[in-house]
């Protein structure tokens, strides 16, 4: 379940950000929130990738 989590994590990333962007046509006034994390998924992936391949 451990390995599907990240997948699912990040799923709903881009779920969110195209709800932003494309529903509510806001993601320019959640700069900030989109920024920290787009670095937190860069960094998540950087360990993930490390740990399994």
């Amino acid at each position: 379940m451990r390995l599907f989590m990240g997948a699912i994590f990040m799923v709903l990333y881009v779920v969110w950000v195209l709800y932003r962007l494309f529903i509510t046509k806001d993601l320019k006034q959640h700069k900030s929130d989109f920024y920290a994390l787009t670095f937190f998924v860069v960094i998540w992936l950087c360990i993930y990738y490390f740990i399994f391949f």
